[in-house]
């Protein structure tokens, strides 16, 4: 049980996560399966939670019940959702991406914040190559699916279902407002990883690392193109929008060295995801710990370079850096 201050206080909190066309005590009903009037009355505070009923709503809504019991100011409870190679379903893992950008849609004021140290992973789902080398090479290397052991790449490994539902992330995603910090460090992984195949005899011929290097060139190409209307748009489109609805900030920054953080703000929630053993994640809503990883992230883009519509010359600079490291390979590729 916990006090009727606190649980007013927890309640309210699970109300500002809610898009505003829903009924809280409707859901609050039909999350603890108890009549309305009842979730009426836990929400003015007159009839307690139960230890079940508290437990449901904070796995269901990743809340940190130490957070309102002030448990400790240094304890901060994190939602992991870790990767199990033993059973792990790439079509699952997807859905899960696409069901959270839903959540971040329906709310009337939201953005998404990107403290990039690769290429973000929505920009390579938008490929079919790279989303299929990605996923090939994360079964055979990070998850050590013991059937692609002794395999070359396989241009054809990913099953057109996946696919689908990885363009579905990126449809997603173009339609949220965001903010992405970028360097020109965020494309060596996806080269580099490349770079490992083809120096190791895991493709089949140049042609498949050739044609990989090919979508990277694409999606520098595509994300200047953005950079210079300042919004989202799908890759082959060239849309002209007065007053779009998902503005896109691109800030260039070369000397702070990001981690992949990702801040959602859904009107006046914030939730945190961390990078965590490359596909881990990790999630909190812990208001401490998001309002402090928020103003971080908003100090390294007062120190970075706005070049999204403005800063022309530093835009162009900056893609033209990172054709120039795709080139370098390609070249190498084609004379090795």
């Amino acid at each position: 049980m916990v006090s009727d201050h606190i649980q007013i206080k927890f309640l309210n909190q699970i109300k500002e996560k809610l898009p505003k066309n829903l009924s809280f005590a409707e859901t609050l009903s039909e999350d603890l399966n108890i009549s309305t009037d009842s979730a009426y009355r836990r929400i003015r505070g007159e009839t307690n939670l139960s230890i079940e009923e508290l437990k449901t709503l904070c796995v269901k809504y990743k809340i940190s019940l130490d957070s309102f019991l002030a448990v400790s100011n240094n304890t901060v409870l994190f939602n992991y959702r870790a990767i199990e190679p033993e059973n792990f379903d790439f079509n699952k893992y997807l859905q899960s991406v696409i069901e959270n950008l839903k959540q971040i849609r329906s709310f009337e004021v939201k953005e998404l914040i990107y403290a990039a140290k690769d290429i973000p992973l929505f920009y390579l789902l938008m490929f079919k190559k790279l989303a299929t080398f990605k996923i090939f090479f994360w079964a055979k290397n990070l998850l050590k699916f013991r059937e692609l052991e002794d395999k070359p790449f396989l241009p054809d490994y990913v099953a057109e279902e996946t696919l689908q539902l990885a363009n579905q992330v990126w449809q997603n995603y173009i339609k949220i407002p965001s903010s992405e910090i970028w360097s020109t460090e965020c494309i060596n992984v996806t080269l580099k990883q490349i770079e490992f195949f083809y120096d190791s005899g895991q493709f089949k011929s140049k042609k498949d690392a050739l044609e990989l290097c090919e979508d990277v060139y694409a999606l520098i190409d595509h994300l200047q193109r953005q950079a210079s209307k300042g919004y989202k748009f799908d890759f082959g489109e060239n849309p002209v929008i007065e007053e779009p609805e998902n503005p896109f900030n691109l800030y260039l920054n070369e000397v702070t060295i990001a981690d992949n953080s990702v801040i959602f703000k859904m009107g006046d929630i914030k939730v945190v995801n961390l990078a965590h053993n490359v596909m881990n994640i990790l999630t909190t809503t812990d208001p401490k710990f998001c309002d402090y990883t928020y103003n971080t992230v908003k100090n390294i883009i007062n120190n970075s370079i706005l070049i999204s519509v403005a800063s022309e010359k530093e835009r162009t600079k900056f893609c033209h850096m990172m054709r120039r490291k795709v080139e370098e390979l390609m070249n190498k590729i084609k004379n090795y």
